[in-house]
């Protein structure tokens, strides 16, 4: 839910009520994932040593806190550009410890179907983000700091059901965090063809899909359909409706049996929605693309998860998921944001969805014929 307000609050932040350019929209959705390429690794490691139950309670009430000091300064109007890359940096690298630690608890809850699990998480995961972006897209009517306020509260609210989790069992000592420690997940990654492969998938959607999503629909929201806070809001909750339909009608077909496959035919299709964004569609025909895309992605996530989820050991599950989590947002930070946001700068938001998909047809046509995608089951 706090993601769903998030993506929703910071977003309109930087392109309605400072009125950034492109490229500092770029920078500043950068400066969120960025964290994850330096901090998901000791992040992982960290999680497969200690209580994560604790730890994530922890970091929600840290999460909490930064939170609280954003709505403290847009409230006594100190907003500028560098205040939200520094709130960007600190929530990102609270996310950089958060992610692994909550992926490495689902193995512990999960029955004998992790496919199940994984869909059930995905769907519970995506339905509270459309919840939270209809919590933000209030502020257009109560007003962007009392949103910032309630968005400090619910990540707040996240201890109390962590405080019915049991502990998490240690795999290892407690000791001196090594650097052989935390790239162990590193290893099993390159050594597992399924995880290798599917990561190279991951790192193609953080470049050409999450970069466009973070940058590209905000820029198409204020500078083509000239909308607000509500529609942005309304444009954020589409996709993870996607992702719910998709991941029910999935559960509906009794599951995924060749998820390297499935994920390559998600890739494509999504591609082709992000094409038929581009042709400026009235409104409605871009939510009803963006939700399209989001079922693909109910796809690629659910089978992508659970290979991870499966293939990864015991004893190195929080840093193996955290390569994925790298994949994902490293991948974003590093290149998808700033890349989006150069190209809209240079070439216009419509252009920049032609090149972002055209780019994943062939990145996927790569992967396809020259790694072992096909044999993921």
């Amino acid at each position: 839910m706090a993601i769903g307000m998030q993506g929703v609050l910071f977003s309109w932040l930087v392109v309605g009520v400072l009125n950034a350019e492109a490229e500092w929209v770029g920078i500043t959705q950068s400066a969120m994932m960025m964290p994850s390429v330096l901090l998901a690794l000791p992040g992982g490691a960290i999680a497969d040593r200690y209580d994560q139950r604790r730890l994530l309670m922890i970091l929600h009430l840290i999460a909490s806190g930064i939170s609280a000091g954003l709505f403290l300064a847009v409230a006594n109007a100190w907003l500028s550009l560098p205040l939200l890359i520094a709130y960007a940096i600190g929530m990102g690298t609270v996310q950089a410890f958060v992610m692994p630690a909550r992926d490495a608890q689902l193995s512990q809850v999960a029955g004998a179907n992790m496919l199940y699990s994984v869909t059930g998480m995905t769907m519970t995961q995506w339905g509270m983000q459309i919840l939270g972006s209809l919590l933000a897209g209030t502020a257009r009517w109560v007003g962007t700091v009392p949103a910032l306020g309630l968005h400090s509260l619910v990540l707040l609210a996240g201890i109390l059901p962590l405080q019915q989790i049991p502990r998490s069992e240690r795999h290892q000592s407690s000791g001196n965090l090594r650097l052989a420690d935390v790239i162990e997940g590193v290893r099993e990654v390159r050594q597992s063809p399924a995880l290798s492969a599917t990561l190279l998938l991951a790192v193609a959607v953080g470049i050409f899909f999450i970069g466009p999503f973070l940058v590209v629909l905000p820029l198409l929201v204020r500078d083509f359909y000239h909308g607000g806070v509500d529609q942005l809001a309304l444009l954020n909750m589409t996709f993870p409706l996607g992702t719910i339909l998709g991941s029910v009608g999935m559960l509906w077909a009794g599951g995924i049996r060749h998820k390297g496959e499935a994920q390559i035919v998600a890739l494509l299709f999504g591609s082709g929605c992000l094409f038929m964004v581009s042709f400026g569609l009235p409104f409605g025909g871009t939510l009803l693309a963006v939700c399209l895309w989001g079922v693909s992605a109910a796809l690629f996530i659910n089978a992508g998860r659970t290979v991870y989820q499966e293939q990864a050991s015991v004893a190195n599950r929080a840093r193996v998921l955290s390569v994925y989590t790298i994949g994902f947002m490293g991948a974003a930070g590093l290149l998808g944001a700033p890349l989006s946001g150069v190209l809209v700068d240079a070439i216009g938001p419509l252009t920049t969805c032609i090149v972002m998909s055209g780019a994943m047809v062939v990145v996927v046509g790569v992967v396809f014929l020259r790694t072992a995608i096909r044999q993921v089951e």
